[in-house]
């Protein structure tokens, strides 16, 4: 069943009615198969940001946009009709957004104010609808990182355990490099000292003899062994 066009001076009127009824199917209509999708986006403030969405169904009427995470209509950004392009502000437009062909929302000039979940609500020509919601999240210029909170903080979990590895790996070579220093020092101090004129390698005597060994053999004879002879 498609919904009839109104004219334009009943616009606000039709999108009351057209929520109305959706509202109601809504209650005991099964959940379509398709899901939309909106990516959460970072931005900086004064920036121009889009809210995209994802996954559209097919055959569709409309969208309507909200604050928050759910579907409120006091918290109704705008509502905007494909066939006729019209664009009907809510309760919480601020005159900054504005809704597009394809379903995405742009902020112009976005504020801290922004920051927070978005959701749209496709509507199609059978009053089937579909929800989905976003988080845009706004940061101050000279703070902003590019990065989700998320993400940052598995940087840092990251550095962290990279630093902790790198302080182990050198304890563990610096007790390496400690223990064979003392494995050295205990082999000195082990190893026999060399020998000095007049002592053995023990420190003991020794002979002058043994030390200059005479080559006069025969005059070491015996006279005893003389006379035998």
């Amino acid at each position: 069943m498609e919904v009839p066009l109104a004219p334009a001076h009943r616009g606000p009127i039709l999108w009351k009615e057209l929520l109305l009824a959706v509202s109601l199917l809504t209650l005991w209509s099964p959940p379509t198969t398709a899901q939309l999708t909106i990516p959460s986006v970072n931005a900086t403030e004064g920036k121009d940001v889009l809210l995209l969405v994802h996954s559209l169904p097919e055959n569709l009427f409309g969208y309507a946009w909200y604050r928050g995470e759910r579907v409120d209509s006091n918290h109704r950004i705008a509502s905007y009709v494909i066939e006729t392009q019209n664009t009907t502000p809510g309760p919480a437009h601020s005159g900054q957004e504005k809704i597009y062909l394809n379903g995405s929302l742009l902020f112009q000039n976005v504020t801290l104010k922004d920051t927070g979940y978005y959701t749209v609500q496709a509507i199609r020509k059978d009053l089937q609808t579909e929800v989905a919601t976003g988080q845009l999240r706004v940061y101050p210029e000279n703070d902003y990182t590019g990065y989700p909170v998320e993400t940052i903080a598995g940087i840092l979990i990251g550095v962290l355990i990279l630093v902790a590895l790198a302080t182990f790996l050198g304890y563990f070579r610096y007790r390496r490099r400690t223990e064979r220093a003392s494995d050295s020092r205990g082999l000195t101090e082990h190893r026999p000292s060399a020998s000095t004129p007049g002592q053995g390698p023990s420190g003991t005597s020794t002979s002058p003899d043994l030390l200059h060994p005479s080559t006069d053999v025969y005059g070491r004879i015996s006279p005893r062994a003389d006379g035998a002879s």
